[in-house]
């Protein structure tokens, strides 16, 4: 072959042309070239590219008939020009919506499955085990390992069957890589605080679901790393059998992978990279972290807790149920995960069952000990001669009941930050805050009365 100047960049296009005619279109996006085989989009090994320009080491160019001496320089100087000439960083940002499975993509119009064959403008980056008909199973028979997990988890649960609902959307969130374009993304917690639960038998389930090309495992306390970040980039799911500190799922580095705002991140020895992360995270735990100070409204709003209540009888037992699961009924948790998947696309966001609202405003009044003073001590009258309470009073009784509480009191809230979150947690309710001529405080609530051994009286006298 002979080149003109034998620069980096006229040997860069050169093999772009090379790609192209053996893979056709090969972008570059998210840190990767991408070609596409049959079924899915899958990365380029790094290998792979060296190679393909070692076939210009040698080559000849000019009228001199110089002769390409290629090094590892030169190669990292070629292959970094044609990332330029190959950019395409929004490629898989216009994905369609739809689940790539074994045989063809299930497309949903809205919200209706239905299957059409592969092709490579979907832009899907991997392909489930599973395959789909129209008109398959969306609830699992009974008979089967699926069905006998789920039931199993929740049996005597009265929103049971909620909670099944809203696990099969979550998996069809993880398959569509839909979950940061819903109205209200959330990270999932299974909460189970006994052992036995079958909670992360769920979870592997739910992993098994995917192919490992598009299963990540990395804890909240990670999300501030851009070496760990890496790792989500492309990744339908992410899941970890830890939460984290309170700290780690408060960061704005959470928020961010949870909402798929852009996050920059670097791999090893690569150049960094920004993207838009996708991943349904589901994490597992037996205790949520502790907030001090109070839990933000923010995390809550990126929070949805799935609670395990049921330690399930050794008689019902079934070793490595979830990890079978995924191995020999992959069509029957496609399908599971399809009607979760076309439930979620109409609705626009995640249903919460009851228990999971429960679980969470307890979570957040263990959190937040003005939401608990609020549940333990005052009441709410609303009428034309509401009762007023000065908020220098409330600020009182509160201290009181947090100390009886066992809260620090060094890290009890201030007078006024205690003020704005009991406004901001009393709006809903109707209380309003008033600031006319010597009164601060609020109209319409109420300190319930003391009784006797509850200790507010003995605290009230030390003070």
């Amino acid at each position: 072959m002979i080149l003109c100047l034998g620069s980096d960049v006229e040997i860069a296009r050169c093999v772009a042309g090379d790609l192209e005619r053996e893979f056709g279109s090969v972008p570059y996006c998210e840190g990767q070239f991408w070609r596409y085989r049959n079924t899915h989009w899958e990365p380029i090994a790094e290998d792979e590219l060296r190679r393909v320009v070692h076939r210009y080491d040698g080559a000849k160019w000019g009228e001199n008939r110089h002769k390409v001496r290629l090094g590892k320089g030169r190669i990292d100087s070629i292959l970094s020009e044609l990332r330029a000439i190959r950019s395409g960083p929004d490629f898989f940002a216009e994905a369609s919506v739809g689940i790539n499975c074994a045989n063809g993509f299930i497309r949903f119009d809205s919200g209706h499955p239905m299957l059409i064959p592969h092709d490579p403008n979907h832009r899907q980056r991997h392909v489930l085990a599973g395959r789909w008909q129209p008109g398959q199973f969306a609830d699992p028979p009974r008979t089967t390992l699926l069905s006998r997990l789920l039931h199993g988890c929740f049996a005597g649960d009265q929103d049971a069957a909620q909670k099944i609902d809203v696990l099969a959307e979550i998996a069809g969130a993880a398959a569509l890589g839909h979950t940061t374009r819903l109205m209200k993304p959330k990270a999932v917690v299974l909460l189970g605080r006994t052992a036995e639960n079958g909670k992360s038998q769920v979870l592997d389930v739910i992993r098994g679901l995917l192919p490992p090309s598009a299963v990540a495992s990395v804890p909240p306390c990670k999300f501030g790393d851009e070496k760990y970040v890496a790792k989500l980039v492309g990744k339908l799911l992410n899941t970890s059998d830890e939460l984290g500190s309170a700290k780690a799922i408060a960061s704005d580095a959470f928020k961010a992978l949870v909402t798929g705002e852009p996050v920059p991140a670097r791999e090893l020895y690569k150049p960094a990279i920004d993207f838009r992360p996708q991943a349904q995270h589901v994490f597992a735990c037996n205790q949520l972290p502790t907030f001090h100070g109070g839990m933000d409204r923010g995390v809550m709003r990126r929070l949805l807790p799935v609670v395990f209540n049921r330690i399930i009888p050794e008689d019902e037992r079934i070793p490595h149920i979830g990890d079978r699961i995924a191995k020999e009924e992959p069509d029957l948790v496609l399908g599971w995960a399809v009607a979760g998947a076309s439930r979620l696309i109409k609705r626009g966001y995640f249903p919460e069952p009851q228990s999971s609202k429960d679980a969470l405003a307890e979570w957040a009044e263990i959190a937040d000990p003005v939401l608990g003073w609020i549940e333990a001590r005052v009441t709410v009258i609303l009428c034309e001669d509401a009762p007023r309470l000065a908020t220098k009073d409330a600020y009182r009784d509160f201290r009181l009941w947090g100390c009886i509480e066992g809260y620090n009191p060094n890290r009890l809230p201030a007078i006024n930050t205690f003020s704005q979150r009991l406004e901001a947690a009393l709006k809903p309710s109707g209380v309003a805050r008033k600031h006319t001529g010597d009164f601060r405080g609020f109209a319409g609530l109420k300190l319930r009365p003391r009784h006797h051994g509850d200790g507010m009286d003995e605290w009230a006298d030390a003070a």
